[in-house]
């Protein structure tokens, strides 16, 4: 994370994320031979795995407190862990009924979708952090301060 940047990884592993999601759609909307299909529906399962362990998965757990005032960084940290559980319990919740009413690849497609905006997201709105100290991205993200946003 320290060599790459946080951004950078976030970016990145959303667009993987997304990649495997509309790999999975294509194998099960257009299946060419049962062997190609069941071949691409595994690769795009494991490179999902692959690049949410590389960025999604590790990068929030360290960007959310970097980005977060010395004040606040507990109760940040609280609340949106808190929202994570939240929400995959709901998709854990939902999920076989999405896939009964709209099928097993609008769902995919939904998550790809999702993970592609997540990708436009931090490339445009994640400050970078990648070798500053806390209190510098505090100063800079204070509108108090001068300090310019990467």
């Amino acid at each position: 994370m320290d060599k790459q940047g946080r951004k950078k990884l976030l970016t990145g592993s959303y667009l993987g994320m997304a990649l495997a999601m509309f790999l999975i759609v294509y194998a099960i909307s257009f299946p060419l031979d049962e062997g190609v299909s069941h071949g691409l529906s595994i690769t795009g399962t494991l490179l999902y795995i692959f690049t949410f362990a590389i960025g999604a998965g590790p990068v929030t757990g360290i960007i959310i407190p970097e980005l977060s005032g010395a004040r606040t960084r507990s109760k940040v940290m609280g609340f949106s862990f808190t929202v994570h559980w939240i929400c995959n319990f709901l998709v854990g919740l939902y999920f076989l009924e999405l896939v009964k009413k709209l099928g097993v690849g609008a769902v995919y497609a939904g998550f790809g979708g999702v993970s592609f905006l997540s990708a436009l997201f931090a490339y445009n709105f994640i400050v970078e952090t990648k070798g500053r100290s806390l209190e510098e991205i505090e100063m800079s993200l204070s509108p108090a301060a001068p300090g310019k946003r990467e």
